[in-house]
């Protein structure tokens, strides 16, 4: 009799075992949310595909540039003249040229150092 009051006693004693593991931090979230300019969220998680399976149109994001109808002739012409050269396609074109111009500004090592750091846009299913 005296064994069923010490267990009755030990299960009255909840802020000790509700406490037990309140030294133990909960581990923190890989991914993080972006806002955009149009004011969605984007979810963001740190890259662990193979360069292979890695895919801009899969784990990616996509931006918008309205351009006239001249502007696009023009980027349209210099592509035709570079994919003489060699195999170039336009979105290569418009994205190396404009990451090309991103490392002027920013710099070398900046540069370097935000795209070394690889995310993956979490799609929402």
């Amino acid at each position: 009799m005296a064994d069923l009051d010490r267990f009755k006693r030990a299960r009255e004693k909840t802020a000790f075992i509700e406490d037990a593991n309140s030294d133990v931090k909960a581990p923190e979230s890989k991914t993080k949310k972006i806002t955009t300019r149009n004011k969605s969220e984007v979810e963001l998680e740190p890259n662990t595909l193979s360069n292979r399976e890695r895919s801009r149109t899969k784990q990616g994001r996509n931006i918008t540039v309205p351009l006239f109808p001249e502007e696009l002739k023009a980027i349209e012409a210099a592509v035709s003249k570079l994919s003489e050269l060699g195999d170039t396609s336009i979105n290569a074109f418009i994205r190396e040229t404009i990451l090309a111009k991103c490392e002027k500004i920013v710099g070398k090592d900046e540069y370097k150092s935000i795209v070394s750091e690889k995310f993956n846009v979490v799609k929402n299913k």
